[in-house]
């Protein structure tokens, strides 16, 4: 099982530093959300497929308490130990079946994680213990980037497209989610009142080392990675050296821009 990658120690590390953050527009409209249909203060927030709880901590600002819920052991101690914030709480658990009572909590929130549930129990366990008015946000990084230097973007953007195309061979059916865009996970929400937002952007100063890292943080390189490790590595290094030759030595590790969608 794919996500069972996501309990190896190593692999979450790798996670936690190198995952593209988690967007502060996206938080935005779900505050904005929660206050017009229920008004503050904000009470509980459930951050479900928390990782290595990078959401959560944004929650926390926001509400009396955040609780952050994952089936990785190893994620949660990452996250544990980067969290500072006394509202936080993480749970080992899983998203279809939250020990929560009915009706209870203000916003369930999963970033970059849904697509890794049981889509439908998912939803059924939502309306449970969402309280009436609440909201279930699910967001996630399409997997169209763009990243931007000099007069070279379209070039570097290739580059990096390119080997994610690549890894897609090392795909699972639960990333026909991400390739329609989250558009089968929208049709899936059971409620009437909800909306698909799909023209956020986030600008990130990124590095070459940067991305390099960002693609071993994704799942399709982790299983590459241990399905044949040599041949993952001379991947790697061959991505690099395409960067190197388009960049050149002088501007190899300049900070360049990544375009998130």
């Amino acid at each position: 099982m794919a996500a069972e990658l996501f309990k190896n120690q190593d692999v979450s590390e790798v996670y936690h530093k190198y995952m593209i953050p988690v967007s502060s527009k996206v938080v935005d409209l779900i505050l904005t959300y929660v206050e017009h249909k229920m008004g503050k203060p904000f009470k509980l927030a459930v951050d479900v497929g928390c990782g290595t709880g990078n959401s959560t901590r944004k929650l926390a600002a926001h509400f009396q308490e955040v609780i952050g819920a994952d089936t990785s052991e190893s994620q949660l101690n990452v996250a544990r130990s980067c969290t500072s914030e006394k509202n936080i709480t993480y749970m080992l658990s899983l998203s279809e079946n939250l020990p929560l009572e009915d009706h209870s909590v203000d916003v369930i929130n999963a970033s970059f994680a849904v697509h890794w549930f049981d889509v439908e129990k998912f939803m059924q366990e939502a309306a449970r213990v969402l309280k009436p008015g609440g909201c279930l946000a699910l967001s996630s990084c399409l997997l169209k980037n763009e990243v931007h230097y000099k007069d070279i973007s379209e070039t570097l953007t290739n580059i990096f497209n390119e080997a994610v195309r690549y890894l897609s061979k090392y795909s699972t059916p639960i990333m026909d989610h991400l390739w329609s865009e989250y558009q089968t996970i929208f049709e899936a929400v059971p409620f009437s009142d909800k909306d698909r937002i799909s023209d956020i952007l986030e600008i990130y100063p990124v590095t070459v080392t940067y991305l390099l890292g960002l693609i071993q943080a994704i799942y399709m390189y982790q299983k590459f990675l241990k399905e044949d490790r040599k041949e993952a590595l001379m991947f790697l290094q061959n991505v690099e050296k395409r960067f190197l030759d388009a960049l050149g030595e002088s501007d190899f590790h300049a900070t360049l821009e990544l375009h998130v969608s």
